[in-house]
């Protein structure tokens, strides 16, 4: 028996009318093919059809995606500065993590209005409730995390489980390494790109099984190797020349990576190299029938993006776990059946929602809420069940008022689409809308993002004044125990991105044990720049530059000129090189 009958009879005349075809997005423009399969997606969570295309509809959620920016936030109750991920700009104050765990917020609770629109009173209740500032799954002990998986000892680290790390991003089981993005099981490592099981590294990309080595791409299990690309089972390799093992180490040991004007250099002559590689289509690993990019080990997943073990979605990106029937959802973690969203850890049956964590169960419209069934429009709600803006209801008092509320929302072109971008916790520059999906600032405006700045509402801290503000030209060449102490915690202004930071003590000290010289960079534009040489979700029609056959592949900003090989023609390139 159906729980929300009068809306189920209406998304159902129109779901019988829609009919595959070319469509255009209400908001972008684009134009998209809307095939059975998409169709039948609808059908699965008996929704109405999106008015916007696939691509729309991901740099939508992506204006939520917390790319890495820290801010400076304010204590909800006491107004005392907490650092957290959520940009005071915004509206929403936070509370520690272990604050917010232990406080009930269905004081803030609104009296739904069923003639009013539906997403102006969630986006009120939004700037009602204060949120978690880290948002952490596992308490970190001894870090500043945030979405922390289990770190230790580690700052500034951002859904990562690490020890002893700084400045990362998706990095599982890492220790004293620096500079990660989407990374699994890495040690004394630095600056490492969607790689496994790395040891002793610098600079390495699209690789796997490699140690004691420099300036990779696209490698596996390759030790002492110091600039190599597209090599298997390889030893002293010297930018993809073979060197007998006395010379690599004689050549290895005059280039001192600890200079900043060396390290530059070989950066260059590295991105010089990628960008003469041949690339493959992409970097799948056992995903029958899949179409996209940085998959592994899954099954029918369509236009998908870095996601391990997951099946039967479309549009799923940043997945983990055993995740299933997933479409437009990213940031999941054991995630089933959910539709629209970011967020999803542990969550089942939910549809147009954020970070929910946690067994949620048929949750819509919901910000934030934790071990919760069957609420709609809640924000900061734990353990809880039957709730509309943050009110309990009766079990059957709630179905009525959400069959009602569902109708409405529907006939007013509410109901099937996620909220606009103002409803972001984010700065939009730094989200993932820009740095992931490709949008541009025209795209902000249609998305209906906000436009504060870095520095609005004390974002980045207390006022510093600028006389004290370091140029980056004075950091010297070299450290040494004397300059690593004269540099903590002085600022430094980052011209490129417009913005002050200064170095962590930790931060230099990890520098120093991996053997490189700090970079001259704010710790966001470090992040940045990982994700601009990545292959993101943003695919384009090409063809392979050895057989011609027709490809799909993923858009790369640091490298858009590449020379690219379907898997098969690939795979014959690796064997020619031994």
């Amino acid at each position: 028996m159906s729980n929300t009958p009068n809306y189920d009879a209406k998304v159902k005349a129109i779901l019988n009318a829609t009919k595959p075809g070319e469509r255009t997005c209400e908001l972008l423009g684009e134009k998209w093919m809307m095939d059975e399969r998409e169709i039948g997606w609808y059908k699965k969570f008996n929704v109405p059809p999106s008015r916007y295309s696939p691509t729309t509809r991901m740099k939508l959620i992506g204006a939520y995606f917390i790319l890495f920016d820290i801010w400076y936030n304010k204590h909800a109750d006491t107004g005392k500065p907490i650092i957290s991920n959520i940009h005071p700009a915004t509206g929403i104050r936070v509370l520690p993590d272990e604050e917010w765990f232990g406080r009930d917020f269905t004081d803030r609770a609104l009296e739904l209005d069923l003639q009013k629109p539906f997403l102006e009173q969630l986006y009120r209740l939004s700037r009602l409730v204060p949120w978690a500032a880290g948002y952490n799954p596992v308490k970190p002990e001894r870090s500043i995390a945030f979405i922390s998986f289990g770190d230790e000892d580690s700052y500034f680290v951002l859904a990562c489980r690490s020890k002893r790390c700084v400045y990362s991003i998706g990095a599982m089981d890492v220790e004293e390494s620096a500079e990660l993005n989407v990374v699994n099981n890495a040690q004394l490592s630095y600056n490492v790109i969607h790689s496994d099981r790395i040891y002793q590294c610098k600079f390495i990309r699209e690789s796997r099984d490699c140690q004691s080595s420099s300036f990779l791409f696209d490698c596996r299990n390759c030790e002492y190797c110091f600039g190599a690309t597209n090599q298997r089972n390889k030893k002293y390799l010297w930018f993809n020349e073979q060197l007998s093992k006395e010379e690599w180490e004689r050549r290895e040991a005059a280039v001192d990576l600890t200079s900043h004007v060396v390290r530059q250099e070989y950066e260059q002559k590295f991105r010089d190299l990628v960008r003469n590689a041949v690339w493959p289509e992409n970097f799948n690993i056992n995903c029958p029938g899949c179409t996209g990019d940085y998959l592994t080990d899954c099954v029918d997943v369509k236009q998908g993006y870095a996601a391990r073990g997951a099946r039967d979605g479309d549009y799923l990106n940043y997945s983990f776990g055993q995740s299933h029937d997933l479409y437009c959802a990213s940031g999941v973690a054991d995630g089933s059946d959910c539709y629209y969203g970011l967020g999803f850890h542990n969550t089942s049956q939910s549809k147009f929602s954020l970070s929910i964590t946690q067994r949620c169960l048929g949750v819509e419209y919901c910000v934030a809420c934790y071990d919760c069934s069957y609420c709609f429009g809640c924000v900061g709600l734990q353990k809880k069940s039957f709730c509309i803006l943050n009110k309990q209801y009766t079990e059957a008092d709630y179905w009525k008022k959400v069959d009602e509320l569902k109708c409405a929302m529907l006939e007013r072109g509410e109901y099937g689409e996620l909220a606009p971008a103002y409803f972001s916790t984010q700065h939009w520059p730094g989200s993932g809308a820009t740095a992931v999906f490709g949008a541009t600032d025209k795209d902000a405006k249609k998305l209906q993002a906000s436009t504060f700045q870095a520095s609005d509402a004390g974002a980045e801290g207390p006022a510093v004044d600028q006389a004290k503000i370091k140029s980056l030209e004075v950091v010297p060449d070299q450290l040494t125990p004397e300059t690593l102490r004269d540099l903590v915690g002085v600022p430094f202004w980052d011209p490129a991105m417009g913005r002050r930071f200064s170095y962590l003590k930790p931060e230099l000290e990890l520098y120093q044990k991996l053997g490189v010289a700090p970079p001259r960079r704010h710790p966001t534009g470090r992040i940045q720049d990982l994700y601009r040489e990545m292959n993101r979700p943003v695919f384009f029609d090409t063809t392979c530059a050895k057989c011609s056959k027709s490809l799909r592949v993923s858009d790369n900003r640091a490298y858009p000129k590449r020379t690219i090989y379907c898997q098969p023609c690939y795979l014959r390139y690796l064997e020619e090189r031994g």
